[in-house]
């Protein structure tokens, strides 16, 4: 079977897109494993854009992910782990190919979208500690009389092994 789903029919997927736009080209295979499981090869393409978390400006993701999955009907079942496959626990004994092909995207999406290459908005700050300490006394100096640092007795703690 192969066909393309509409970003827009999927809502999952939609809700951490940015454009509502875009297909997915999709290859389904219905098959059975070796030990005669029902079983689903195929693959995945299409693009995904997501907000960068590190620019905040959009990014592609490509997605081209191939699918070798074996459907079990508990979770039990050790005979897809066993012949290298991925095992999908089937619900009901009905499988909604859109909701199959949905998580199959989100799954292959990134924890984290970014670019490989980009700016952050804001400049980290970066002290030495020499700068650090510095920065500790003066705020020390600058406290109330009446009022003392509950951490001034971690100032010269250190840790022994």
């Amino acid at each position: 079977m192969t066909g393309l789903v509409l970003l827009k029919q999927m809502p999952r997927l939609a809700e951490v897109a940015l454009a509502e736009t875009g297909d997915f080209e999709v290859e389904l295979e219905f098959t059975r494993s070796i030990s005669r499981l029902p079983m689903i090869k195929g693959h995945v393409r299409g693009i995904v854009v997501q907000e960068c978390q590190h620019c905040l400006q959009p990014v592609e993701i490509a997605i081209d992910n191939p699918i070798q999955v074996a459907l079990t009907t508990f979770e039990s079942d050790e005979r897809p782990e066993q012949e290298g496959l991925e095992a999908w626990l089937v619900e009901d004994d009905r499988l909604f190919i859109q909701d199959f092909i949905e998580d199959e995207i989100l799954l292959a999406l990134p924890l984290v979208a970014r670019h490989e290459q980009c700016e952050p908005v804001r400049e980290l700050i970066e002290a030495l500690p020499s700068e650090i300490a510095a920065t500790q006394a003066s705020q020390e100096d600058d406290a109330p009389e009446g009022k003392k640092n509950p951490f001034a007795v971690l100032k010269d703690w250190k840790t022994t092994e």
